[in-house]
C-alpha cells in the first residue's frame, strides 16, 4: 500500500469482494492495514445474478465478513446471460463497485488481482495483438471515475493469498465459471498452471508486464507534458490543439489519440 498512497489519517477503503480466495484475503489484509491507521474497510460484494446460488453466496460472504468486524454490503447487478458474459460482468461489476465506494465516502477501491492475474492479462492481450501499452497489463493505480482503483496485490503469488485465508480459518466461495473452458481467460489460466509449484513462468510474465508498465508510465508522463503545453478542452465540447507543440512523434500521436478518445467518449484511445 505504501507505493499507492498517500492516504492521510484514518483511511476509509472500499474493497471489491467476490467471495473467492484472493479477494477475501485482500479484505482481511486491507482491514488489518486500515485499522492500524485508525481507518476502516467496507467490503462490497457483487452478486452478478448469473447463477441460482449467487444471491445466497453473496449474503454468506457478507455475513462471514461482518462476523470478523468488517463492514459489508451486497450489490445486486442482475445481469442476464448472453454473448460476452465475462466482459459484461467485469464492466458492470467495476461500475457498481466504484459507484458504491464513492457513495459511502470511500475514495479508494481495492481489487484483489494478483501476480497470476497479471500474467494472464499480458498473455490475453498479446494474443489479441495489443501494443506496448496493452502489454503493460493492469495498472496498480487507475482512475475509475467515481473512485481511485488500487491493486495492491499485483506482485503477490496467489498461493500466498490462499495461505492468508488458511491462517485466518476462512473458507472461500469457488465460482464454477472460473473453471469453464468456454472462456478464453479460463483456458489461459489452465495453460499457465504450474504443477511443479515454482511459479517461474508466471513470475517472468508478470515481470514483463511490470517492465511494459514502467514504459507506459514514462509515456503517460510525456503525454501529460505535451497536452499541458499544446492542448485545451473548450467548453463548447471540442479540443483545441497546437500541432507543432504537440509533435509528430510517438508521444504526440498518443496525446492526440487520448484527446480523440476524451472528446468522443471512448473507453480506450
Amino acid at each position: 500500500m505504501g507505493a499507492l498512497g498517500p492516504f492521510g489519517p484514518a483511511p476509509r477503503l472500499g474493497v471489491g469482494v467476490s467471495g473467492g480466495p484472493h479477494s477475501l484475503a485482500l479484505a482481511i489484509l486491507a482491514d488489518r492495514w486500515a485499522r492500524r491507521r485508525g481507518g476502516d474497510v467496507l467490503a462490497l460484494v457483487a452478486d452478478h445474478g448469473l447463477r441460482v446460488e449467487s444471491a445466497a453466496e453473496a449474503a454468506h460472504v457478507a455475513a462471514m465478513l461482518a462476523g470478523r468486524g468488517i463492514g459489508a454490503r451486497v450489490l445486486a447487478l442482475g445481469l442476464g446471460a448472453g454473448p460476452g458474459m465475462q466482459e459484461r460482468a467485469r464492466a458492470a461489476r467495476l461500475a457498481a463497485l466504484s459507484a458504491a465506494a464513492a457513495a459511502a465516502g470511500r475514495p479508494w477501491l481495492l481489487l484483489g488481482h494478483h501476480r497470476g492475474d497479471q500474467a494472464e492479462t499480458l498473455l490475453f492481450r498479446a494474443l489479441r495483438g495489443s501494443g506496448a501499452a496493452g502489454l503493460a497489463a493492469m495498472a496498480p493505480v487507475r482512475d475509475a471515475g467515481a473512485a481511485l482503483l488500487l491493486r495492491p496485490l499485483l506482485g503477490v503469488a496467489p498461493a500466498a493469498l490462499e495461505a492468508v485465508l488458511a491462517e485466518a480459518g476462512v473458507d472461500p466461495v469457488r465460482d464454477p465459471s472460473n473453471l469453464d473452458p468456454r472462456f478464453a481467460r479460463v483456458r489461459l489460466r489452465a495453460a499457465l498452471a504450474d504443477p511443479a509449484g515454482t511459479g517461474d513462468g508466471i513470475a517472468a510474465l508478470a515481470a514483463a508486464a511490470a517492465a511494459f508498465g514502467a514504459r507506459r508510465e514514462r509515456t503517460e508522463a510525456e503525454v501529460a507534458r505535451r497536452l499541458a503545453a499544446a492542448a485545451e478542452i473548450r467548453p463548447e465540447g471540442f479540443a483545441w490543439v497546437d500541432p507543432v507543440a504537440l509533435g509528430q512523434d510517438a508521444a504526440g500521436f498518443a496525446a492526440l489519440a487520448g484527446l480523440v478518445a476524451l472528446v468522443g467518449g471512448a473507453e480506450f484511445a
